[in-house]
């Protein structure tokens, strides 16, 4: 989950310069998830329910199948609407232990 001021959901290809989010009007945020469609990222906003410490119940705004971009806080949050995402369902690897 991130949110994104209206003004940032311009693709990528269409904004030559990104304005810091922080600068921005937070009245004006929305909260929502990237997806992926036609292998770019789409900013959706969602309809949100109870929240805990690690998740969010989503109420709406996605659409069954829609593959949610996941990542760290600092990826989220500098994503842009319009760039092409690589689909990796890898399952994350594991460090080697130390012998």
């Amino acid at each position: 989950m991130t949110v994104r001021d209206p003004s940032d959901l311009v693709d990528d290809k269409d904004k030559k310069t990104a304005a810091p989010v922080a600068m921005k009007d937070k009245k004006n945020e929305m909260q929502g998830v990237f997806v992926i469609r036609d292998k770019k990222s789409k900013f959706v906003p969602v309809e949100t329910g109870i929240a805990g410490a690690t998740d969010i119940e989503v109420k709406g705004g996605l659409q069954e199948g829609d593959e949610i971009v996941t990542g760290s806080y600092k990826v989220l949050r500098t994503l842009r609407q319009g760039v092409s995402v690589k689909i990796d369902n890898a399952a994350p690897k594991k460090e080697e232990e130390a012998s």
